[in-house]
């Protein structure tokens, strides 16, 4: 009864009579085809078709110097002293375990083969430092996981170096 007494009001007709008729709206795609113009190959030799193009040149390792590698902010000295950490604490836990001394007395027997080892290990870590290898990551295996295992173990191992110094006795 509102709309009819709007409807008065406003002079318009009652809401029933005002109703339209839905109006269908079509959208239509038209879609034409037609075949592409045939291209004519130019004419080559037949030994310039059979050679391929010369590949691109490969990237250029950037070398290091030692210097630059050996520098206090190079990557080369942590990386170094953290594997030789993580080789020294793991074989002192070894031989500790199988022996019962310590490390002083186990570098006092063995000297000549931990220092051949040291040696080893810090010349596969500084050459490809020196051709400028990038590191990447491999799995779980990242360089920020080495080097904070690196440093763990550094920590670890000056730790049991003055542990043991101070008691005298293995550690483990």
């Amino acid at each position: 009864m509102a709309s009819m007494t709007f409807a008065k009001k406003m002079n318009l007709a009652p809401r029933a009579a005002t109703r339209f008729a839905p109006v269908a709206r079509v959208n239509r795609v038209v879609v034409r085809a037609a075949p592409e113009p045939e291209q004519v190959a130019p004419e080559t030799p037949a030994s310039e078709a059979a050679t391929p193009p010369p590949p691109p040149p490969a990237p250029a390792a950037k070398s290091v110097s030692l210097g630059d590698a050996m520098a206090f902010s190079g990557s080369a000295p942590e990386t170094i002293n953290g594997r030789l950490a993580m080789l020294g604490f793991i074989a002192a836990l070894g031989a500790e375990a199988s022996s019962g001394e310590t490390i002083f007395q186990q570098v006092g027997d063995a000297e000549p083969s931990i220092l051949f080892a040291f040696v080893m290990f810090a010349a596969a870590s500084l050459i490809p430092i020196l051709k400028g290898v990038k590191k990447e990551k491999f799995a779980f295996f990242s360089p920020e996981a080495e080097m904070l295992n690196g440093r763990a173990a550094m920590i670890g191992f000056a730790l049991l170096l003055a542990i043991e110094a101070k008691s005298g006795a293995a550690f483990f």
